[in-house]
Protein backbone atom coordinates (compact mmCIF):
# COMPACT_ATOMS: atom_id res chain seq x y z
CA UNK A 1 0.00 0.00 0.00
CA UNK A 2 1.40 3.55 -0.76
CA UNK A 3 1.15 6.62 1.50
CA UNK A 4 3.47 8.90 2.11
CA UNK A 5 5.07 7.86 5.87
CA UNK A 6 7.62 10.22 6.13
CA UNK A 7 6.09 13.37 5.34
CA UNK A 8 8.17 14.10 2.52
CA UNK A 9 5.42 14.79 -0.53
CA UNK A 10 6.31 11.29 -2.19
CA UNK A 11 4.57 8.48 -1.88
CA UNK A 12 6.61 5.48 0.23
CA UNK A 13 5.50 1.74 -0.13
CA UNK A 14 4.45 -0.89 2.90
CA UNK A 15 4.22 -4.36 2.16
CA UNK A 16 2.46 -6.43 3.90
CA UNK A 17 4.62 -10.68 3.96
CA UNK A 18 2.18 -13.79 3.46
CA UNK A 19 2.87 -17.17 4.54
CA UNK A 20 5.57 -16.04 7.29
CA UNK A 21 7.56 -13.52 4.83
CA UNK A 22 8.68 -10.74 6.56
CA UNK A 23 6.40 -7.11 6.05
CA UNK A 24 8.10 -4.57 4.37
CA UNK A 25 8.94 -0.52 3.79
CA UNK A 26 10.32 1.02 0.98
CA UNK A 27 10.83 4.51 1.08
CA UNK A 28 10.13 6.99 -1.79
CA UNK A 29 13.90 8.83 -2.94
CA UNK A 30 11.78 10.74 -5.27
CA UNK A 31 13.82 10.14 -8.11
CA UNK A 32 11.77 7.67 -9.22
CA UNK A 33 13.40 4.45 -6.83
CA UNK A 34 12.78 3.61 -3.85
CA UNK A 35 14.95 2.21 -0.74
CA UNK A 36 14.53 -0.40 1.52
CA UNK A 37 14.62 0.80 5.07
CA UNK A 38 12.22 -2.07 6.66
CA UNK A 39 15.71 -2.64 9.19
CA UNK A 40 14.69 -0.08 12.48
CA UNK A 41 11.64 0.84 11.10
CA UNK A 42 10.00 -1.36 13.96
CA UNK A 43 7.76 -3.00 10.91
CA UNK A 44 11.56 -5.81 11.10
CA UNK A 45 9.19 -6.79 14.98
CA UNK A 46 6.31 -7.35 13.27
CA UNK A 47 5.41 -11.35 13.48
CA UNK A 48 2.14 -11.94 11.93
CA UNK A 49 2.39 -15.14 9.35
CA UNK A 50 -0.21 -13.48 7.29
CA UNK A 51 -0.41 -9.24 6.52
CA UNK A 52 -3.13 -9.07 3.78
CA UNK A 53 -4.05 -5.51 3.77
CA UNK A 54 -3.29 -2.15 5.37
CA UNK A 55 -4.72 1.21 6.04
CA UNK A 56 -3.04 4.36 6.71
CA UNK A 57 -4.37 7.47 9.02
CA UNK A 58 -3.90 9.96 11.70
CA UNK A 59 -5.88 8.13 14.94
CA UNK A 60 -3.96 10.50 16.86
CA UNK A 61 -3.81 13.79 14.83
CA UNK A 62 -0.37 14.11 15.39
CA UNK A 63 0.04 14.97 12.08
CA UNK A 64 1.42 11.96 10.46
CA UNK A 65 0.10 8.74 8.99
CA UNK A 66 -0.48 5.69 11.34
CA UNK A 67 -0.94 2.28 10.31
CA UNK A 68 -3.31 -0.60 10.28
CA UNK A 69 -2.50 -3.74 9.17
CA UNK A 70 -4.98 -7.03 8.70
CA UNK A 71 -3.71 -10.57 9.45
CA UNK A 72 -6.04 -13.24 7.61
CA UNK A 73 -5.14 -16.96 8.77
CA UNK A 74 -2.92 -15.85 11.39
CA UNK A 75 -2.84 -18.31 14.47
CA UNK A 76 -3.87 -16.88 17.55
CA UNK A 77 -4.11 -17.68 20.76
CA UNK A 78 -7.43 -16.82 22.03
CA UNK A 79 -7.41 -17.53 25.82
CA UNK A 80 -4.20 -14.64 25.75
CA UNK A 81 -3.78 -12.77 22.65
CA UNK A 82 -1.52 -10.64 23.49
CA UNK A 83 -0.21 -7.41 20.65
CA UNK A 84 -2.57 -8.54 17.65
CA UNK A 85 0.02 -6.16 15.93
CA UNK A 86 -3.04 -4.37 14.25
CA UNK A 87 -2.62 -0.48 15.26
CA UNK A 88 0.91 1.06 14.86
CA UNK A 89 1.39 4.28 15.74
CA UNK A 90 3.85 6.49 13.37
CA UNK A 91 7.13 7.78 15.53
CA UNK A 92 8.96 8.80 12.22
CA UNK A 93 11.68 11.12 12.91
CA UNK A 94 15.20 12.90 11.31
CA UNK A 95 16.13 9.67 11.12
CA UNK A 96 13.25 8.00 9.26
CA UNK A 97 10.50 5.97 8.83
CA UNK A 98 9.54 4.45 12.28
CA UNK A 99 6.15 2.26 13.32
CA UNK A 100 5.12 1.39 17.24
CA UNK A 101 2.90 -1.35 18.03
CA UNK A 102 0.37 -0.06 20.33
CA UNK A 103 -2.76 -2.74 19.56
CA UNK A 104 -2.61 -3.12 23.31
CA UNK A 105 -2.08 0.05 25.15
CA UNK A 106 -4.89 1.73 22.16
CA UNK A 107 -7.71 -0.94 23.48
CA UNK A 108 -7.50 -2.81 19.83
CA UNK A 109 -6.21 -5.83 21.62
CA UNK A 110 -7.64 -8.02 22.46
CA UNK A 111 -11.35 -7.12 22.13
CA UNK A 112 -10.59 -7.42 18.18
CA UNK A 113 -10.42 -11.41 18.41
CA UNK A 114 -12.48 -11.97 21.83
CA UNK A 115 -15.77 -9.54 21.42
CA UNK A 116 -18.83 -11.53 22.76
CA UNK A 117 -21.40 -13.29 20.71
CA UNK A 118 -18.36 -13.41 17.89
CA UNK A 119 -18.51 -16.83 15.99
CA UNK A 120 -17.05 -19.41 18.31
CA UNK A 121 -16.58 -22.50 16.25
CA UNK A 122 -13.57 -21.11 14.25
CA UNK A 123 -11.67 -19.56 17.40
CA UNK A 124 -8.06 -20.23 15.78
CA UNK A 125 -6.96 -17.47 13.84
CA UNK A 126 -6.86 -13.94 13.06
CA UNK A 127 -9.21 -13.60 10.42
CA UNK A 128 -9.16 -9.30 9.88
CA UNK A 129 -9.01 -8.24 6.18
CA UNK A 130 -9.85 -5.15 5.23
CA UNK A 131 -9.58 -2.06 7.47
CA UNK A 132 -10.08 1.74 7.06
CA UNK A 133 -9.66 4.81 9.10
CA UNK A 134 -12.67 7.03 8.51
CA UNK A 135 -14.49 9.40 10.62
CA UNK A 136 -17.59 7.63 11.62
CA UNK A 137 -19.08 10.00 14.68
CA UNK A 138 -17.92 12.69 13.08
CA UNK A 139 -15.65 14.56 15.02
CA UNK A 140 -11.97 15.25 13.30
CA UNK A 141 -10.75 11.62 15.24
CA UNK A 142 -10.59 8.82 12.54
CA UNK A 143 -12.57 5.83 13.68
CA UNK A 144 -11.47 2.54 12.67
CA UNK A 145 -13.51 -0.03 10.60
CA UNK A 146 -12.45 -3.61 10.28
CA UNK A 147 -14.01 -5.93 7.91
CA UNK A 148 -13.19 -9.55 8.62
CA UNK A 149 -13.82 -13.30 8.15
CA UNK A 150 -16.26 -15.90 9.88
CA UNK A 151 -18.39 -12.45 11.95
CA UNK A 152 -15.56 -10.81 13.21
CA UNK A 153 -16.06 -6.93 10.96
CA UNK A 154 -15.90 -4.44 13.81
CA UNK A 155 -15.80 -0.43 14.56
CA UNK A 156 -14.12 1.02 17.31
CA UNK A 157 -14.83 4.66 18.03
CA UNK A 158 -11.57 6.98 18.85
CA UNK A 159 -11.92 8.24 22.47
CA UNK A 160 -9.50 10.88 21.10
CA UNK A 161 -6.60 10.02 24.12
CA UNK A 162 -4.88 7.53 22.02
CA UNK A 163 -7.09 4.67 22.65
CA UNK A 164 -10.40 3.07 20.76
CA UNK A 165 -13.78 1.48 22.49
CA UNK A 166 -14.76 -1.25 20.82
CA UNK A 167 -18.18 -0.11 19.94
CA UNK A 168 -19.27 -3.57 17.32
CA UNK A 169 -22.83 -4.12 17.59
CA UNK A 170 -23.06 -7.36 17.03
CA UNK A 171 -26.69 -7.62 16.55
CA UNK A 172 -26.01 -5.44 13.43
CA UNK A 173 -22.45 -6.32 11.98
CA UNK A 174 -23.21 -9.17 11.02
CA UNK A 175 -22.34 -10.19 7.76
CA UNK A 176 -20.59 -13.22 8.40
CA UNK A 177 -17.57 -13.36 5.61
CA UNK A 178 -16.34 -9.98 5.60
CA UNK A 179 -14.29 -9.50 2.04
CA UNK A 180 -14.22 -6.26 1.10
CA UNK A 181 -14.64 -2.72 2.46
CA UNK A 182 -16.07 0.58 0.77
CA UNK A 183 -17.12 3.58 3.21
CA UNK A 184 -19.15 6.46 1.54
CA UNK A 185 -22.03 8.87 2.18
CA UNK A 186 -25.01 6.30 0.09
CA UNK A 187 -27.83 8.58 1.05
CA UNK A 188 -26.69 11.87 0.87
CA UNK A 189 -27.22 12.83 4.58
CA UNK A 190 -23.28 13.97 5.14
CA UNK A 191 -21.90 11.34 7.39
CA UNK A 192 -20.08 7.99 6.06
CA UNK A 193 -21.62 4.69 5.88
CA UNK A 194 -20.50 1.12 4.95
CA UNK A 195 -20.65 -1.33 2.79
CA UNK A 196 -19.08 -4.47 3.00
CA UNK A 197 -19.28 -7.77 1.08
CA UNK A 198 -19.67 -11.16 1.86
CA UNK A 199 -21.22 -14.48 0.85
CA UNK A 200 -24.68 -15.42 -0.39
CA UNK A 201 -25.10 -18.92 -0.33
CA UNK A 202 -28.29 -20.22 -1.88
CA UNK A 203 -30.49 -21.80 0.91
CA UNK A 204 -30.28 -25.86 -0.97
CA UNK A 205 -26.49 -25.61 -1.30
CA UNK A 206 -23.48 -27.59 -0.41
CA UNK A 207 -22.08 -23.81 0.61
CA UNK A 208 -24.35 -24.17 3.71
CA UNK A 209 -22.37 -26.97 5.31
CA UNK A 210 -19.57 -25.25 5.98
CA UNK A 211 -18.57 -22.35 7.54
CA UNK A 212 -19.52 -19.71 5.08
CA UNK A 213 -22.26 -16.87 5.43
CA UNK A 214 -26.27 -17.29 3.96
CA UNK A 215 -26.68 -13.67 3.93
CA UNK A 216 -25.01 -12.33 1.74
CA UNK A 217 -23.31 -8.32 1.26
CA UNK A 218 -24.44 -5.29 3.77
CA UNK A 219 -24.89 -2.25 4.04
CA UNK A 220 -25.01 -0.35 6.80
CA UNK A 221 -26.37 3.28 7.28
CA UNK A 222 -24.26 5.83 9.97
CA UNK A 223 -27.09 7.53 12.28
CA UNK A 224 -25.69 9.65 14.54
CA UNK A 225 -22.10 7.74 15.00
CA UNK A 226 -23.92 3.79 14.64
CA UNK A 227 -24.91 1.66 12.73
CA UNK A 228 -28.57 0.48 11.15
CA UNK A 229 -28.38 -2.16 8.53
CA UNK A 230 -30.61 -1.30 5.51
CA UNK A 231 -28.76 -3.94 2.97
CA UNK A 232 -32.57 -5.51 2.09
CA UNK A 233 -34.28 -1.67 1.43
CA UNK A 234 -31.06 -0.98 -0.60
CA UNK A 235 -31.06 -3.94 -2.81
CA UNK A 236 -26.88 -5.27 -2.49
CA UNK A 237 -27.67 -8.36 -0.61
CA UNK A 238 -27.42 -10.02 -3.66
CA UNK A 239 -23.34 -10.39 -4.41
CA UNK A 240 -22.64 -13.65 -4.70
CA UNK A 241 -19.11 -14.86 -3.84
CA UNK A 242 -17.71 -11.10 -2.85
CA UNK A 243 -14.71 -9.72 -2.73
CA UNK A 244 -13.10 -6.24 -3.10
CA UNK A 245 -15.38 -2.84 -3.47
CA UNK A 246 -15.40 0.23 -4.63
CA UNK A 247 -17.45 3.54 -4.85
CA UNK A 248 -17.48 5.65 -7.89
CA UNK A 249 -20.33 7.45 -9.82
CA UNK A 250 -20.57 5.03 -13.13
CA UNK A 251 -22.78 8.07 -15.25
CA UNK A 252 -21.39 11.10 -13.55
CA UNK A 253 -25.06 11.80 -12.71
CA UNK A 254 -24.39 13.12 -8.86
CA UNK A 255 -25.19 9.39 -7.07
CA UNK A 256 -22.56 6.86 -5.91
CA UNK A 257 -22.36 3.40 -7.13
CA UNK A 258 -20.56 -0.20 -5.98
CA UNK A 259 -19.10 -2.49 -7.37
CA UNK A 260 -17.27 -5.83 -6.28
CA UNK A 261 -15.44 -8.50 -7.65
CA UNK A 262 -16.68 -11.98 -7.10
CA UNK A 263 -15.65 -15.71 -7.24
CA UNK A 264 -14.44 -18.75 -5.91
CA UNK A 265 -13.93 -22.81 -7.01
CA UNK A 266 -17.22 -23.91 -5.46
CA UNK A 267 -19.34 -25.02 -7.25
CA UNK A 268 -22.70 -27.17 -7.05
CA UNK A 269 -26.15 -27.57 -8.38
CA UNK A 270 -26.93 -24.32 -6.88
CA UNK A 271 -24.29 -21.72 -6.94
CA UNK A 272 -21.52 -21.74 -9.44
CA UNK A 273 -19.19 -19.06 -8.20
CA UNK A 274 -16.12 -19.87 -10.02
CA UNK A 275 -18.05 -18.17 -13.22
CA UNK A 276 -19.77 -15.46 -10.83
CA UNK A 277 -20.54 -12.19 -12.49
CA UNK A 278 -18.73 -9.20 -10.66
CA UNK A 279 -21.69 -6.81 -9.18
CA UNK A 280 -22.26 -3.12 -10.76
CA UNK A 281 -24.86 -1.38 -7.94
CA UNK A 282 -26.18 1.65 -9.34
CA UNK A 283 -28.23 4.16 -7.26
CA UNK A 284 -31.37 5.35 -7.99
CA UNK A 285 -30.73 8.47 -6.12
CA UNK A 286 -33.37 7.15 -3.99
CA UNK A 287 -30.85 4.97 -1.76
CA UNK A 288 -31.66 1.74 -3.88
CA UNK A 289 -29.45 -0.20 -6.26
CA UNK A 290 -29.61 -2.26 -8.76
CA UNK A 291 -27.47 -4.37 -10.18
CA UNK A 292 -26.50 -3.55 -13.95
CA UNK A 293 -23.46 -5.03 -14.91
CA UNK A 294 -24.77 -6.96 -18.17
CA UNK A 295 -26.30 -3.65 -18.96
CA UNK A 296 -23.29 -1.46 -18.71
CA UNK A 297 -20.32 -3.83 -19.90
CA UNK A 298 -18.96 -5.10 -16.44
CA UNK A 299 -20.25 -8.80 -16.06
CA UNK A 300 -16.92 -10.52 -15.79
CA UNK A 301 -16.73 -13.52 -14.67
CA UNK A 302 -13.02 -14.36 -14.21
CA UNK A 303 -12.32 -15.03 -9.91
CA UNK A 304 -11.82 -11.21 -8.99
CA UNK A 305 -9.87 -10.09 -5.79
CA UNK A 306 -9.00 -6.55 -5.65
CA UNK A 307 -10.39 -3.44 -7.00
CA UNK A 308 -8.93 0.21 -8.03
CA UNK A 309 -11.46 2.96 -8.72
CA UNK A 310 -9.53 5.42 -10.46
CA UNK A 311 -9.36 8.05 -13.65
CA UNK A 312 -6.58 6.43 -15.15
CA UNK A 313 -7.22 8.08 -18.38
CA UNK A 314 -7.74 11.31 -16.92
CA UNK A 315 -10.92 11.89 -18.81
CA UNK A 316 -13.15 12.99 -15.73
CA UNK A 317 -14.90 9.57 -15.51
CA UNK A 318 -13.70 6.69 -12.76
CA UNK A 319 -12.26 3.68 -14.73
CA UNK A 320 -11.73 0.16 -12.88
CA UNK A 321 -8.78 -2.34 -12.10
CA UNK A 322 -9.59 -5.90 -11.99
CA UNK A 323 -7.33 -7.99 -10.45
CA UNK A 324 -7.97 -11.65 -10.70
CA UNK A 325 -7.00 -14.92 -8.83
CA UNK A 326 -5.93 -16.53 -12.37
CA UNK A 327 -2.14 -16.34 -13.89
CA UNK A 328 -3.90 -16.36 -17.08
CA UNK A 329 -5.50 -13.02 -17.02
CA UNK A 330 -4.10 -11.48 -14.09
CA UNK A 331 -5.93 -8.32 -14.20
CA UNK A 332 -8.49 -6.51 -16.67
CA UNK A 333 -8.84 -2.64 -16.96
CA UNK A 334 -12.37 -1.44 -17.92
CA UNK A 335 -12.19 2.24 -19.37
CA UNK A 336 -15.56 4.31 -18.51
CA UNK A 337 -16.55 5.62 -21.72
CA UNK A 338 -19.33 8.30 -20.07
CA UNK A 339 -19.17 11.32 -21.40
CA UNK A 340 -22.42 13.20 -21.83
CA UNK A 341 -22.53 14.37 -17.38
CA UNK A 342 -20.15 16.78 -16.13
CA UNK A 343 -17.71 16.69 -13.06
CA UNK A 344 -15.56 18.00 -10.97
CA UNK A 345 -11.94 16.13 -9.72
CA UNK A 346 -10.27 17.74 -6.99
CA UNK A 347 -6.83 16.78 -5.23
CA UNK A 348 -5.89 17.98 -1.97
CA UNK A 349 -2.04 18.81 -0.65
CA UNK A 350 -2.34 18.40 2.85
CA UNK A 351 -0.03 20.12 5.41
CA UNK A 352 3.13 18.24 6.42
CA UNK A 353 3.55 15.34 6.98
CA UNK A 354 -0.14 14.13 6.31
CA UNK A 355 0.38 15.74 2.39
CA UNK A 356 -2.11 13.71 1.00
CA UNK A 357 -4.49 15.23 3.52
CA UNK A 358 -6.39 11.73 4.86
CA UNK A 359 -9.37 12.81 7.22
CA UNK A 360 -10.00 15.78 5.29
CA UNK A 361 -13.51 15.78 3.91
CA UNK A 362 -14.67 17.72 0.55
CA UNK A 363 -18.16 18.92 0.07
CA UNK A 364 -19.46 20.31 -3.06
CA UNK A 365 -23.05 22.03 -3.46
CA UNK A 366 -24.57 22.44 -6.86
CA UNK A 367 -28.22 23.11 -8.02
CA UNK A 368 -29.50 22.40 -4.40
CA UNK A 369 -27.52 18.84 -4.55
CA UNK A 370 -24.40 18.33 -1.88
CA UNK A 371 -22.24 15.33 -1.99
CA UNK A 372 -19.32 14.72 0.83
CA UNK A 373 -16.28 12.58 0.40
CA UNK A 374 -13.71 12.02 2.92
CA UNK A 375 -9.91 11.38 1.94
CA UNK A 376 -9.34 7.50 3.21
CA UNK A 377 -6.37 5.69 2.44
CA UNK A 378 -7.79 2.41 3.30
CA UNK A 379 -8.38 -1.56 1.66
CA UNK A 380 -10.94 -1.86 -0.71
CA UNK A 381 -9.24 -5.76 -0.48
CA UNK A 382 -5.95 -6.20 -1.15
CA UNK A 383 -6.16 -2.76 -2.86
CA UNK A 384 -6.45 0.84 -2.72
CA UNK A 385 -7.87 3.97 -4.57
CA UNK A 386 -5.72 7.42 -5.04
CA UNK A 387 -6.84 10.56 -2.83
CA UNK A 388 -8.19 12.62 -5.94
CA UNK A 389 -11.95 12.40 -5.66
CA UNK A 390 -13.72 12.91 -8.64
CA UNK A 391 -17.04 14.22 -8.46
CA UNK A 392 -20.22 13.54 -10.93
CA UNK A 393 -22.12 16.69 -11.54
CA UNK A 394 -24.78 15.72 -14.25
CA UNK A 395 -25.54 18.45 -16.29
CA UNK A 396 -24.66 21.20 -13.98
CA UNK A 397 -22.28 23.88 -15.25
CA UNK A 398 -20.48 24.87 -12.09
CA UNK A 399 -20.09 23.78 -8.20
CA UNK A 400 -21.72 26.73 -6.39
CA UNK A 401 -19.34 26.16 -3.42
CA UNK A 402 -17.09 23.69 -2.25
CA UNK A 403 -16.38 23.68 1.42
CA UNK A 404 -12.80 21.73 2.45
CA UNK A 405 -12.14 20.46 6.17
CA UNK A 406 -8.99 19.73 6.74
CA UNK A 407 -7.79 17.01 9.64
CA UNK A 408 -6.61 20.32 11.57
CA UNK A 409 -10.39 21.58 11.54
CA UNK A 410 -9.36 24.47 9.28
CA UNK A 411 -12.16 25.27 6.48
CA UNK A 412 -11.20 26.75 3.19
CA UNK A 413 -14.18 27.99 0.98
CA UNK A 414 -14.42 28.18 -3.01
CA UNK A 415 -17.60 29.35 -4.81
CA UNK A 416 -18.03 29.35 -8.46
CA UNK A 417 -16.58 26.74 -9.51
CA UNK A 418 -16.77 26.04 -13.28
CA UNK A 419 -17.78 22.14 -14.39
CA UNK A 420 -15.36 20.17 -15.91
CA UNK A 421 -12.05 20.77 -14.39
CA UNK A 422 -9.16 18.97 -12.29
CA UNK A 423 -8.18 21.42 -9.67
CA UNK A 424 -5.84 21.14 -6.84
CA UNK A 425 -6.35 23.06 -3.52
CA UNK A 426 -3.84 23.80 -0.88
CA UNK A 427 -3.91 23.90 3.17
CA UNK A 428 -4.02 27.06 4.20
CA UNK A 429 -0.83 26.70 5.63
CA UNK A 430 1.05 25.96 2.45
CA UNK A 431 -0.36 29.13 0.79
Amino acid sequence: MFADMDGDGDLDLFLGGLGGDPSLIFANNGDGTFSDVTAGSGIDTLTASHNISAAFGDYDLDGDLDLFVAHWGTVRDFSSPGDTEHLWRNDTDAIGIKFTSVSESAGISPSILTLPDNLTTLQTSDFTFAPTFARINDDLYPDILSVADFNYSQFFINNQDGTFSNATDTGVIIDGNGMGSAVFDYDGDGDLDWFVTSIECHPNSDCRNGAWSQIGNRLYRNQNGAFEDVTDEAGVASGGWGWGACVLDFENDGDLDIYHTNGWSLVDNFNNFEFDVSRAFVANGAGQFEDQSEEIGLADTEQGRGVVCADFDNDGDVDILQLHRSPVVAATLWRNDTNSNNFLSVKLNGETPNTEAAGARITITYGGTTQMREICIASNFVSQNPAVQTFGLGHAAQVDELTIQWPDGRNTVLTDIQAGQFITVDHPNLL
